[in-house]
């Protein structure tokens, strides 16, 4: 009796159900209204891995250990113009020239100055590699080993070797559309220069210097036959908009080691934002050195002298286009831009060409420059300093004022 009820109940149910459900379901498409996504490889879009170039013309400055005389020089380093050209053989091999020259004027001895060329020889060694992987294209930003050759011209003052050969290992990197930079470090074979110098360098046994370890930095513009980009989201690759408080930054260093010179130089510095506001305060120590000898070709007499100093700061730097960049949307509370403030320094120097002199200098006054943070670990930092020594009966100048360009570690 109850089965029989069930089953009229659910007669009634089919029965009612078709009247009640008037609903009809369509099924319609509708076209994805969100817009695209850009997803950005930053590394691929800063140094351009993926462009492929066969020529490129470059044009720049390269800075080079050379070596301080004169306290308040602003670091040993020799700043040359420089012009070069480099094709593509293979993938992983290329050819290339450059030309430079450097010069200044010495009150005492007129205008010196030099000029040199080389040519080189590059194996980018993990080229191959990387254009397999997909990770690059067929172009000059890459790790290399290079075979150097170069000739120096140069006036009677300025004593560089006369030949140079040797193998460097080297680091470019072109950005953007027409960034270049280039670090390497070679050990070379020298020739010193005797033919145009009465003066020869020599070692304290009297040994004519044939070696160099040495380091050096080019930073400029490139030109080549690669398709310009469009304007490049420079912010979204370089995040210019993250959030910084601190930062240790390690200068990248300045070395050459001869049979007659040791040359070098080193700094650490470390900078904290004053909470939230576009003011920090960057602490800093830096460490010049450099020894030679030289000795007249026609007799025994051997000129030995040696040069140090120490320069230690803390300024106060107030990044005054910081919170104009914030509202923008074009940079962050961080620690990169243009700044300026008040500055003071303690700098030791020493030296054995009069009679074993020193200096000390502690000093206030200014200073100014422009910072750039790369990805947190690395930087570009180019400031500007002018102070007025506080300390009496020192020798030289009251004024000291240097201007430095640093690349470096961060992190």
């Amino acid at each position: 009796m109850n089965k029989n009820i069930l089953l009229l109940f659910a007669l009634l149910l089919s029965r009612l159900a078709p009247a009640q459900d008037n609903t009809d379901i369509r099924y319609t498409t509708e076209q994805d209204t969100l817009i695209k996504q850009r997803f950005i490889d930053r590394y691929e879009n800063v140094f351009m891995t993926k462009v492929p170039t066969r020529h490129i013309l470059k044009v720049g400055i390269e800075f080079y250990p050379y070596g301080f005389r004169e306290y308040g020089t602003s670091s040993p380093q020799t700043k040359s113009l420089t012009l070069g050209y480099e094709y593509k053989l293979l993938p992983s091999l290329s050819m290339g020239i450059n030309v430079k020259g450097a010069g200044g004027w010495g009150s005492s001895i007129g205008w010196t100055g030099s000029m040199s060329a080389n040519a080189q020889v590059r194996w980018y060694f993990d080229m191959k590699r990387r254009i397999s992987e997909g990770k690059s294209a067929n172009n000059f930003s890459g790790n290399y080993l290079a075979i150097v050759g170069e000739k120096n011209w140069q006036t009677e003052f300025f004593a560089l070797p006369q030949m140079k050969t040797g193998i460097e290992f080297g680091l470019q990197r072109r950005f953007f559309n027409n960034g270049l930079i280039d670090f390497a470090a070679g050990v070379y074979y020298q020739k010193s220069q005797s033919r145009y110098n009465p003066y020869e360098f020599l070692s304290l046994e009297r040994k004519t210097n044939d070696f160099e370890i040495s380091t050096r930095t080019t930073l400029g513009l490139a030109f080549g036959d690669w398709e310009k980009s469009g304007r490049l989201p420079a912010c979204d690759l370089l995040h210019c908009d993250e959030a910084v408080n601190s930062q240790w930054k390690i200068l990248w260093p300045v070395v050459k080691i001869s049979s007659n010179v040791i040359n070098g130089s080193l700094g650490i510095a470390y900078e904290r934002k004053l909470g939230d506001s576009p003011l920090s305060i960057n602490t800093q120590v830096l460490a010049d050195y450099n020894k030679f000898s030289a000795g007249l070709v026609d007799n025994s007499s051997i000129f030995n002298t040696l040069h140090y100093q120490i320069h230690s700061s803390v300024q106060g730097r107030y990044y005054f286009l910081q919170q104009r960049n914030i509202r923008k949307g074009v940079g962050g509370n961080n620690l990169s831009g243009f700044y300026a403030g008040p500055h003071m320094d303690y700098v030791y120097y020493y030296n054995t060409v009069n009679r074993f002199s020193e200096k000390k200098h502690l000093g206030a006054g200014i200073t100014y420059g422009y910072q750039k943070t790369l990805f947190r670990n690395a930087y570009i930092d180019i400031t500007g300093t002018q102070s007025w020594n506080i300390l009496r009966n020192q020798m030289g100048k009251n004024r000291l004022g240097s201007l430095r360009i640093g690349f470096g570690l961060s992190f």
